[in-house]
């Protein structure tokens, strides 16, 4: 079985919710799919002070709540992070959250800089405004992922970066009206769930060539 991870990163219930919701249900549709949605709402995620105590201790100083999402990062197979737009950027959770993945490596990968490689990534951008950011906020999600040695996918035809919906401030209800951002939403989701998959078989087949 395929698990898909789909994250929030917005601290409210809205559109941004509703869209991740939305993907993870057409990756399900895929089939032998396994989803689970974390939220950043309520979530404490210190920010990192680059002690580099990591180094020393293989352990990061903060006792937060970015540790066991990080972890379900590790575990999932492919990732779909959806972030609302902030002033054309990605907001200070999820920015915090993925500063903190340098002691994660450090603490359950034995420094290896590679540790997310092969898992796929996809990306969603909610703005209040058509042209309010979606664009450089995805570009800012995927150079996380890219960073990290993910592999990253678009949506379907020209939607190349993955899915910008445009809400026109009304929360979900306006996300719900962009029917060409949910076409991408959805896209994005299956994409995510079909490489995913491609990529856990191609390591199931590597894996017994390897033993034979």
């Amino acid at each position: 079985m395929v698990w898909i991870l789909g994250l929030c990163a917005s601290p409210r219930v809205a559109a941004t919710d509703f869209c991740v919701q939305e993907a993870l249900k057409a990756a399900r549709e895929v089939g032998e799919i396994e989803t689970e949605y974390i939220s950043l709402r309520g979530k404490e995620i210190k920010p990192c002070l680059h002690c580099d105590k990591c180094l020393d201790t293989g352990l990061c100083i903060h006792k937060d709540d970015a540790l066991p999402i990080i972890e379900a990062f590790f575990r999932a197979d492919g990732i779909i992070i959806g972030s609302p737009v902030y002033d054309m950027n990605i907001p200070a959770q999820l920015a915090a959250l993925f500063n903190r993945f340098r002691m994660r490596f450090v603490e359950v990968c034995d420094r290896s800089p590679r540790a997310l490689e092969y898992k796929v990534a996809g990306a969603i951008a909610v703005g209040g405004s058509r042209n309010g950011g979606q664009e450089i906020v995805l570009g800012a999600i995927l150079n996380f992922c890219l960073a990290e040695g993910m592999i990253v996918v678009g949506g379907e035809k020209f939607q190349n970066h993955g899915a910008a919906v445009w809400s026109q401030d009304r929360k979900r209800a306006g996300a719900e009206e962009d029917e060409i951002g949910l076409a991408a939403v959805r896209a994005v989701g299956r994409r995510v769930a079909k490489v995913a998959s491609l990529i856990v078989a191609s390591k199931e087949i590597w894996i017994e060539k390897r033993r034979g």
